[in-house]
């Protein structure tokens, strides 16, 4: 595991202790998703990444561009951050700290690709089936792909299911070559 992930890990814990509430923890999401954003940007990634400007510089600056979308709480995590010149781990503290908070509320996300698009029925007896299955409150993504030819693949977590088309041809071949 690499040390970034490692910090942002620390920094995502310290955060998830500070909410209370899951609307503390929605407001702390809004939030590092927003600061992640501003990260990501292409302009303020060169301008982060920019030694020759001192810290102090940078963080300030940073903060001028977020402060006003911000709760006091997130303005100094910002500031802690820049001072310990870590405001580009910002995206990896936002993912770090949805992992716990799924954890913590028994969410999981699920991707549902199928080969054509799904009806809200479908949608809903997919969620059922895996609310009962995993136990928890199932967030789903629809995507699909023709190459399937029929049915879907759901990935959960480590749960793959493969009902396509596609898989079974592909499973079939694998037990005729042998």
């Amino acid at each position: 595991m690499s040390e970034n992930i490692q910090v942002a890990q620390s920094y995502a814990k310290a955060i998830h202790e500070l909410c209370s509430t899951p609307a503390v923890a929605n407001v702390w999401s809004k939030s590092l998703a927003f600061l992640a954003q501003v990260v990501k940007n292409p302009d303020m990634d060169r301008f982060l990444a920019d030694i020759s400007r001192p810290s102090e510089v940078r963080t300030n600056s940073f903060l001028s561009v977020v402060s006003s979308e911000l709760e006091p709480q997130a303005v100094n995590m910002v500031r802690l951050l820049g001072e310990n010149g870590r405001l580009a781990i910002l995206p990896e503290i936002a993912d770090q700290f949805e992992l716990l908070r799924a954890q913590a509320e028994q969410r999981m996300t699920a991707t549902v690709v199928s080969a054509y698009p799904l009806t809200e029925s479908e949608i809903n007896n997919i969620k059922s089936a895996l609310n009962k299955r995993l136990n928890r409150t199932i967030d789903l993504i629809t995507e699909t792909d023709d190459s399937l030819i029929a049915g879907a693949i759901i990935r959960a977590g480590d749960l793959v299911i493969d009902g396509s088309m596609r898989g079974g041809i592909q499973k079939l071949a694998t037990q005729l070559s042998r």
